[in-house]
């Protein structure tokens, strides 16, 4: 009887998933306002953007793109599904 228990618990969601879209937004939100008030918000500038991409090649930890890879991005360029806004 236990393992009925369990398996009925174990396929609801739980945590974020358990959330509407709107609650989940609200959620997030008030996260970035709270980040903001305490001055602990990441605020990227073009500049410090362009500092930050430069880091990984200049250690060496950036990922090298071999031409099969590339040749395969770039088949897939635009291919993605796109997302439309709601219809109202």
């Amino acid at each position: 009887m236990a393992s009925e228990d369990t398996e009925e618990t174990s396929s609801r969601p739980r945590g974020f998933a358990a959330l509407t879209p709107e609650q989940r937004r609200a959620l997030g939100s008030k996260g970035g306002r709270t980040a903001h008030a305490r001055g602990t918000a990441n605020k990227f500038t073009p500049e410090s953007a362009s500092v930050a991409g430069r880091i990984p090649h200049e250690r060496g930890t950036a990922h090298k793109w071999s031409a099969e890879e590339a040749r395969e991005a770039g088949r897939k360029g635009g291919s993605a599904p796109r997302r439309r806004p709601p219809q109202d």
